[in-house]
């Protein structure tokens, strides 16, 4: 089951912003669709939650071009419009292949098939690694210009970890061509089969993956300077090929000690309200108790780890299955976090790491029309692109409800569904937006 097939409301969609005229313009975006939906009441609605209950119940039925639709008080869809003037989908910046360090492997995006979708922004994909050797990995992207500067510094990082066998390894830059030069529009990384220790509770943690856990945080924190900043059980799998514990997903992380892109609302910068070593004690907690309710009721800054390691007792929960006593885990544990205490007061900035790692800032964003002039923007408007004839990458795709698709077909990364092999040669299809040809033609 893909994550949006079970998923509330507020999970598969955004809002961007509303304005008041004459009524309520919602801009929502669909992370599952991956497109823009403008939704209008002929009421000023304050509601969000009004909005995605509506937006739900039409969505899946919608043509692939519509970008705006009205709604009664009820939630009825009045209206569908797939006029250009009323569609608001912004295309952000994608950095050039040209501003990545050279010796980097990479994959086109259109050589990726879609198998699953694992969240927001990510997929699980395959490809031709090697003549005759399909390649599972976990596809990471972002489509609005919010995650521009974390996924610069996401996949700069990553890129620059040295192999280690306690972190996913990074696998490939995902390309895609817009007028003629090579941009990167995502990042591929090992996928390791299992689901998460969070998911896979029939699964033994062993007190090794506690020592593996304590070894990969010192590693990243002591000797790079990077601090992952969102230690939790869904961010930890375990290898079935190696039976070591991995940790994934740095789109939260920092460099030690730095204040962050003060260019870019502070991007990967550090906060020491979401130091590793505390959220390390968290998660050990929420595996062995499976009680999640301090991170689900309080903010980083509230979270006190002295709370949970100070208990007389934490209960086993019935269903986890552990190779110690959980007085041996607890013992570890408080072991290591009095050492990191003496440590971590000799090195505060990332810079004094031994083996601290670095990447130049994000690019200046292109010069583009705007209002009369021309500016660096972090984004522009389709309708504006399309009339100025201007290519941009389209990521839009099928529902989850339309999925698995039936042979031939398959699901590119692109959106585009591919017919293999059909009638002696491949086919795509794909949409029109706006009155923009997209789609419907042969590879």
């Amino acid at each position: 089951m893909g994550y949006f097939d079970d998923c509330r409301p507020d999970q598969r969609f955004t809002s961007s912003g509303k304005t008041y005229h004459n009524g309520s313009l919602w801009v929502v975006y669909d992370w599952d669709q991956r497109r823009t939906i403008t939704v209008s009441t002929s009421w000023e609605e304050d509601d969000e939650d009004f909005i995605f209950e509506a937006l739900v119940e039409h969505v899946d039925d919608l043509p692939a071009d519509a970008v705006l639709i009205q709604v009664s008080r009820d939630g009825e869809l009045l209206s569908c419009s797939s006029d250009i003037d009323d569609d608001r989908t912004m295309i952000p910046f994608y950095p050039s292949v040209a501003d990545f360090p050279q010796g980097l492997r990479r994959v086109r995006r259109s050589d990726l098939t879609e198998i699953d979708r694992l969240g927001v922004q990510a997929d699980l994909t395959t490809y031709e690694s090697l003549p005759g050797q399909i390649k599972r990995v976990a596809f990471k992207y972002y489509l609005n210009q919010a995650n521009i500067a974390v996924f610069w510094h996401e996949v700069n990082c990553l890129i620059r970890i040295p192999k280690y066998p306690n972190i996913v390894q990074f696998d490939s830059l995902v390309v895609d061509t817009v007028d003629s030069e090579d941009k990167v529009v995502g990042f591929t990384t090992n996928f390791i089969p299992g689901g998460t220790v969070l998911d896979n509770v029939s699964r033994v943690f062993k007190l090794k993956y506690l020592k593996q856990l304590i070894e990969v945080v010192d590693y990243i924190n002591l000797r790079l300077g990077i601090v992952h900043g969102d230690i939790c059980p869904w961010n930890l799998l375990i290898s079935p090929e190696t039976d070591d514990l991995q940790i994934f997903d740095f789109n939260l992380s920092a460099k030690l000690g730095w204040e962050g892109d003060v260019q870019n609302n502070g991007a990967f910068g550090y906060d020491v309200d979401r130091n590793d070593v505390k959220f390390v004690v968290f998660t050990l907690y929420e595996i062995i108790t499976r009680d999640l309710h301090f991170r689900e009721e309080y903010h980083p800054n509230e979270l006190d780890s002295s709370v949970v390691l100070e208990m007389d007792a934490w209960e086993q929960h019935a269903e986890v299955r552990l190779d110690s006593p959980v007085s041996d885990y607890r013992r570890v544990l408080k072991e290591w976090v009095n050492t990191r205490k003496k440590v971590d007061k000799g090195i505060t900035h990332y810079t004094q790491a031994p083996d601290a790692i670095d990447w130049p800032p994000l690019p200046e964003f292109p010069l583009v029309p705007f209002v009369g002039s021309m500016m660096r923007k972090p984004a522009q408007m389709r309708q504006d692109m399309i009339r100025r004839g201007v290519e941009f990458l389209r990521w839009q795709r099928p529902g989850s409800c339309e999925l698995p698709l039936p042979r031939p077909q398959r699901l590119l990364a692109t959106g585009e569904i591919f017919y293999d092999d059909v009638g002696g040669k491949d086919a795509v299809d794909v949409v029109e937006v706006g009155g923009d040809f997209i789609g419907n033609g042969e590879d």
